[in-house]
């Protein structure tokens, strides 16, 4: 009679164990579906956030290429991909610390120097963001490509719609000419190379003819680059342009802004 009472009160503890384990696996897609929305709204880049790594290699890039407008041939213009002493003794860095951690900005910069973007439409602007878990959570690149391995960001971001985007395009202008400027950048998305293209133009305005442009090949992670510029004409307009992103891997990031102003 005992043993029939042990077996049974055996049985019956199994049981209980075996419902709790069913309990616990019916939550476990639920909780693994809060756990991604959670973190898709913080980490950056948004998109291929699945990645085992968030550093990869260093390996050889290929060079930037700079292409003179038709109206210009004659254009005076060195560009630089890869930070040097000259470039940084040259130019002075633009500190955006101060800025509120995600909050939406199209107007940036210090008492010397501001940059505006999208100032036509001001739809389009920039977050900053920290490196980090709820930041901007990949590797920058290594020396000499990047100035800094894991810098603060301001991410390319659209200014409507609750919903975190970003944008595949904008435009800076600044207050003051400047004969160097220059900026990193890497792509919203994880795993893919883009092709970047900066055009200089001669004014403020999309109409405005060009001077010349620059095509550069960035990743994430571990795939920003620098583009900078030394021109003997004075520049105060830029359009950055990512080819070949869809509306969904939309956004980049840009870091460690330096520039040079015109005397």
């Amino acid at each position: 009679m005992k043993a029939f009472q042990l077996k049974s009160l055996i049985a019956a503890a199994i049981a209980v164990t075996l419902s709790a384990c069913e309990k616990k696996s019916e939550d476990i897609p639920s909780l693994s579906e809060k756990t991604v929305n959670a973190t898709s709204e913080v980490v950056y880049p948004l998109i291929g956030t699945e990645i085992p790594n968030n550093i990869l290699p260093q390996k050889k890039l290929p060079r930037a290429v700079l292409t003179k407008g038709y109206l210009f041939p004659k254009l005076k213009v060195k560009l630089i991909d890869t930070v040097c002493s000259e470039y940084i003794q040259a130019t002075t860095k633009l500190n955006f610390s101060n800025l509120k951690e995600g909050a939406f900005v199209n107007k940036f910069g210090n008492s010397e120097f501001k940059i505006t973007a999208d100032h036509e439409f001001n739809s389009s602007g920039f977050a900053r963001l920290s490196n980090g878990p709820k930041g901007w959570w990949t590797h920058w690149n290594y020396s000499p490509y990047t100035e800094s391995e894991y810098p603060e960001v301001l991410f390319a971001r659209n200014r409507y719609g609750g919903e975190v985007r970003g944008v595949n395009s904008m435009t800076l202008v600044f207050d003051k000419p400047v004969t160097m400027f220059g900026f990193e950048i890497a792509p919203n998305l994880t795993g893919k190379d883009y092709i970047v293209n900066v055009e200089y133009l001669e004014s403020s305005t999309y109409r405005a003819q060009t001077l010349f442009n620059v095509e550069q090949t960035i990743s994430s992670p571990s795939g920003a680059r620098l583009i900078a510029v030394k021109s003997e004409t004075p520049l105060t307009f830029l359009m950055i342009n990512i080819q070949g992103m869809t509306f969904q891997e939309a956004g980049f990031a840009i870091a460690n802004i330096r520039y040079a102003i015109a005397k």
